[in-house]
């Protein structure tokens, strides 16, 4: 049961969205749409008619685009591995040495984890959200994505570079749990940007913590 001032406030906010200026209703608009009350309220606390509201039009119209509410939430997945698998899959592809190779990886999946977009908060925090098909088709495109990691990690191993004691998935799961902890814990203000925070984790897998 809402108190008086919780309903007052949940009705300020809805009141709020219906002034919005009205959109033209796309599947990008609504993923858009979506992926801001994801972040600010949460999957299970954000309706389908909290996002028309939003965009200015009705639930029933947001059938012409989309299945259901779930459906938006894969569709933010899809879009955030879309665009944080190109990057990657060109540095795994360049003609680099390993080390390079891995340091740029490195660098890239930090820079992702610090970034405090909509789609990026809502990719870190709603998969359980995700059931059946929806799931398995993200899981596998994870997989995909760690794949190239290995693969950089494979291709230092077999030149000599990295260490064979490592297996090279567990390295890769193991240098994503790292990057990807800054989905967690980093802020903008803090006193490291994300390039030097990369810079660190690469001091730290290429010479360890042990003074020289």
């Amino acid at each position: 049961m809402l108190t008086d001032e919780e309903a007052l406030l949940t009705a300020q906010k809805k009141s709020d969205r219906s002034k919005q200026k009205r959109v033209r209703l796309t599947q990008k608009a609504i993923v858009e749409a979506a992926a801001e009350l994801f972040a600010t309220e949460g999957f299970g606390a954000t309706s389908l008619d909290d996002i028309a509201e939003t965009l200015g039009s009705t639930k029933g119209a947001l059938y012409y685009h989309i299945r259901n509410k779930e459906e938006i939430l894969r569709l933010i997945y899809l879009m955030v591995l879309t665009a944080c698998e190109e990057p990657l899959a060109r540095i795994a592809a360049a003609d680099l040495p390993p080390a390079e190779k891995l340091a740029r990886a490195i660098t890239h999946q930090v820079t992702v984890a610090a970034n405090r977009s909509p789609a990026m908060t809502v990719f870190y925090r709603e998969q359980a959200h995700l059931s059946g098909p929806f799931a398995k088709e993200i899981i596998l495109r994870k997989k995909a994505y760690e794949r190239y990691f290995i693969q950089i990690i494979e291709e230092g191993q077999r030149a000599g570079v990295f260490s064979t004691a490592v297996d090279a998935k567990i390295g890769a799961f193991g240098l994503l749990a790292m990057c990807n902890s800054l989905s967690q814990w980093y802020k903008s203000d803090r006193s490291y940007t994300p390039q030097q925070v990369a810079a660190m984790f690469v001091q730290l897998i290429e010479r360890g913590l042990v003074a020289d």
